[in-house]
């Protein structure tokens, strides 16, 4: 009988032993809702990530998913705040797996130039098999990563990067959703029992022309479900040089809106050998939050998604056009006339952009309130 799929979610040991009292009947094991005690969400980043879940962060390579994980090992370690105000992390310590970066010219250089305190974070590098070093799996190595955590004491966060790099080699079809779960609930149920937060950081798939960002996660689907929260990375397409780190799935909470961020590099020592200054990039948030779909976002990124995304950006314009000809209205009424005509915000603000729509404070008409007016000609030529 396997009872750990039947009972998602519960601790095995505790369904076990209700399942002991059946005398090798097979029964289906159940709770009343009653019996059930409640319990608040726990924010690691709030809104955003719980503690006791697993979360995903996922994209192309060299989109910033390793410079915003180190972002929040500094919030976590360090106390920083998180970005645009949306409050601060727990305090207390990380571990981190990283399996694709040199801990000494890439990791530490970036932790340090993101602010982290790095005695507040241990970096994995092995598993110690009767003195045979090997790598860590997720699938057979659970119970000495769960030893760890409690051996450190105030683990917030653990952050496995990438996770296609912990699951044993050529042991995990990536396809297979029974393959995927066998090491995911464990998983888990791990992190629910120690009220930490599993960063898992994912490679985007082979499937370009997909703009579904669940579907780009991995080519099992398992990994989006068992994950509470999912958010991406993609260019900004915008605004050059910068990237958006937006939501493709949160069960925990109501949508909070996409981030903006770019990079910059900070020195943070010297090299001990041969004196050359250590040079390491770091994030740096935008102050304001951007509102855009993960859909939407990868559409754009991919060149405007397709011919219906350029018709769309054409309606949205001709729209703006019909509705500011005869002189300035409201942004609420504006905005609130577009969601009734089915033009998405990422839309409508495409279609200002490129009308180079004008924002005014109308006083007298608008009670103080914000206004939008097509530019005039000499406006045009100023751009």
């Amino acid at each position: 009988m396997n009872i750990r799929a039947t009972v998602p979610g519960e601790k095995f040991e505790q369904v076990k032993k209700g399942a002991q009292k059946t005398n090798g009947v097979t029964v289906l094991i159940t709770k009343k809702a009653s019996a059930i005690k409640p319990k608040a969400i726990r924010w690691m980043w709030p809104d955003r990530f719980a503690l006791g879940k697993l979360g995903l962060i996922g994209g192309m390579p060299d989109k910033g998913k390793g410079l915003i994980t180190c972002d929040l090992i500094a919030c976590i370690t360090s106390g920083h705040p998180l970005p645009c105000e949306e409050g601060n992390t727990p305090h207390g310590s990380v571990l981190y797996f990283t399996a694709e970066d040199d801990y000494n010219d890439t990791v530490v250089p970036r932790l340090m130039a993101a602010g982290a305190n790095l005695d507040k974070v241990d970096i994995v590098q092995m598993m110690d098999d009767s003195g045979n070093p090997r790598m860590f799996n997720m699938v057979t190595d659970l119970a000495a990563l769960k030893t760890k955590i409690e051996e450190i004491g105030d683990v917030i966060m653990v952050v496995i990067d990438p996770m296609s790099a912990y699951q044993g080699h050529g042991k995990i079809n990536q396809a297979s959703t029974s393959d995927i779960r066998s090491f995911l609930c464990p998983l888990t149920d791990m992190a629910s029992e120690l009220r930490v937060f599993i960063l898992g950081i994912m490679h985007f798939n082979k499937k370009a022309d997909i703009t579904n960002a669940m579907l780009r996660i991995a080519d099992s689907l398992a990994y989006v479900a068992a994950a509470r929260h999912v958010y991406v990375v993609v260019d900004d397409t915008e605004n050059e040089g910068h990237r958006l780190f937006v939501k493709a799935k949160n069960n925990l909470a109501t949508d909070k809106k996409a981030l903006r961020y770019t990079t910059g590099s900070k020195l943070v020592g010297k090299d001990e050998e041969d004196d050359k200054e250590i040079w390491a990039p770091y994030l740096i948030w935008g102050q304001d939050h951007v509102e855009i779909t993960a859909t939407e976002a990868m559409q754009a990124e991919s060149g405007g998604g397709n011919k219906r995304s350029s018709e769309e950006l054409d309606e949205a314009t001709d729209f703006l056009r019909t509705e500011l000809c005869m002189g300035a209205k409201p942004s609420t009424e504006i905005d609130e006339s577009a969601k009734a005509a089915g033009i998405t915000v990422a839309t409508l603000r495409r279609a200002k952009k490129k009308l180079k729509i004008k924002s005014v404070k109308e006083k007298g008409v608008l009670g103080g309130g914000w206004a939008i007016r097509l530019p005039t000609e000499e406006e045009e030529r100023e751009f």
